[in-house]
């Protein structure tokens, strides 16, 4: 009898033994993972592309980096405007060009550029989700947003609040090349009618909508 009770003891401890290592042996979702894991964003690429339109759904356009460093808007999507972009912090993002190679990134007069190296200080964005789905990507360093408007309307628009051309769509790669169903957003946006107002609000309901996901990059 009690050799029986040793044998079982014996047996329950191997078994206990084993789910331990196997429970050990699991990869665990440390705290410190990254932003794209504390908040559920769980995807490691994001690959976009950046559409705006100015006032009225006039100058609709895809954000571009050529190859020589320029940044300018296309009109349809291209091999040029196709982004990635990735978190280098909570609600911040580095955004480049896939076929480019170069950064987008801000000079101090606000103008955009495409730079082959990354600079925390100019390449960096925080990214702002408005609740009709479009984001703006504001600078730090320049309290300026990414714009493609040009240096006339920078300097027409200062201190207003945000610049033409500077709210963006992210459309995932093959999608139609213009949102029609949000240029009516576009026009009630506030292009015209909230340019005195400089209130943005943070990140709210674009996930409903499935275009936008949560920033990510690869190196």
């Amino acid at each position: 009898m009690r050799r029986a009770q040793s044998r079982c003891a014996v047996a329950r401890a191997l078994v206990l033994a084993g789910l331990w290592l196997a429970a050990a042996g699991r990869p665990l979702a440390f705290s410190d993972a990254g932003p794209h894991v504390h908040y559920g964003w769980g995807e490691p690429v994001r690959l976009r592309h950046l559409y705006t339109a100015g006032p009225h759904g006039l100058s609709s356009c895809f954000l571009r980096i050529r190859a020589d460093g320029g940044v300018d808007c296309a009109r349809g999507q291209s091999a040029h405007s196709l982004m990635e972009m990735r978190a280098v912090a909570l609600r911040t993002v580095a955004i480049k060009g896939v076929h480019s190679v170069r950064y987008l990134c801000m000079g101090a007069d606000g103008r955009m550029q495409g730079l082959p190296q990354y600079s925390a200080g100019d390449c960096t964005f925080e990214e702002e989700i408005r609740p009709d789905g479009y984001n703006v990507y504001w600078s730090k360093k320049h309290h300026l947003p990414i714009s493609l408007s040009s240096a006339k309307q920078r300097q027409l628009y200062k201190g207003r609040g945000f610049l033409p051309l500077s709210h963006f769509l992210p459309i995932l790669p093959g999608s139609p090349t213009e949102p029609r169903d949000l240029e009516d957003h576009v026009e009630s946006d506030g292009f015209s009618a909230s340019l005195e107002t400089d209130s943005m609000d943070p990140f709210g309901i674009a996930t409903k909508i499935g275009l936008v996901k949560s920033p990510s990059f690869q190196k």
